[in-house]
């Protein structure tokens, strides 16, 4: 009888600490939310004067006009596509040429080995900015500059250390049981990769193409440099020129800045268990 009665004294004593945890937990959320909840509901707003006046009220009435005027006036439908097509093909080619390298360098043994990974760990702590000229004069020379592939292959370069850093670590991971297994019954090098290794690797997958997604969604400083022509511009630049002509009308600004917001909320809900899992996966070993 004494120890359940301590047992459950204890429990009691716990539940104070756990309701304080709970609710500061819940605090902070709501601190975070707070901006784009008031973003979001400021963009239903009629006016300016409504969005001064009364800044923490709701809506005084429901309209879709703000939402209207960013994808009409502010072409934000060719905009969204840009960066559609920009951040899929980024991610793709991250995942592949990452995954690929990964693999040799945690499976494979040849000179300089360590010398490379220490060479993509130093891509991953580079400024942009110390290497946007000598950039600039590449993607001249390769004839695609003021198009979609001068952004993408940027973000792919740029995205690479961190997704062959983070296959490696994680295939390096993985039970050498499986490699032996796989070669005595038959399995060559390629398949063992597509058929085996690459579907066990989906949390660094999708860890990858989620890392990569937020990154190129709203990368600001490459896209408008890179990018002269206003049919081939993406979101975050095409939000400047939308500003720019619609300087006091922060409703509809606010609206456009709502609809930019929800690709990248949709990435990390769909993708933030998986990230978590394959961040644990590679830092721990």
């Amino acid at each position: 009888m004494g120890k359940g009665a301590g047992v459950n004294e204890g429990q009691k004593m716990s539940r104070p600490g756990t309701c304080f945890k709970t609710v500061a937990w819940a605090l902070l959320a709501l601190l975070f939310l707070y901006p784009m909840l008031w973003m979001a509901l400021s963009s239903f707003k009629s006016s300016n004067v409504e969005i001064f006046g009364h800044p923490f009220s709701l809506p005084h009435q429901i309209s879709l006009v703000n939402y209207q005027k960013a994808v009409r006036q502010g072409h934000m439908g060719a905009y969204f596509i840009n960066s559609l097509w920009v951040t899929g093909l980024s991610a793709a080619a991250v995942v592949c040429f990452g995954a690929w390298a990964g693999f040799a360098l945690s499976k494979a043994r040849f000179p300089l080995r360590k010398f490379w990974l220490a060479l993509f760990f130093i891509g991953m702590i580079l400024p942009v900015q110390s290497y946007l000229i000598p950039l600039t004069g590449l993607l001249e020379t390769l004839g695609v500059h003021d198009s979609l592939w001068a952004l993408i292959l940027p973000y792919t370069a740029q995205n690479l250390p961190v997704a062959i850093l983070l296959f490696a670590a994680f295939f390096v991971s993985l039970p050498a049981e499986l490699e032996e297994a796989a070669k005595l019954d038959g399995v060559r090098t390629a398949r063992f990769y597509f058929s085996i290794l690459l579907p066990v690797a989906r949390p660094a997958v999708a860890t990858i193409v989620a890392i990569t997604c937020l990154n190129t969604w709203n990368e600001f400083l490459m896209a408008m440099l890179f990018i002269v022509d206003p049919a081939m511009k993406t979101l975050p630049v095409g939000m400047i020129a939308f500003e720019q002509a619609h300087n006091t009308d922060y409703p509809a600004l606010l609206a456009g800045l709502s609809l930019i917001s929800v690709p990248t909320l949709l990435v990390y809900a769909i993708f933030n268990k998986h990230v978590i899992r394959g961040v644990i996966a590679g830092a721990v070993k």
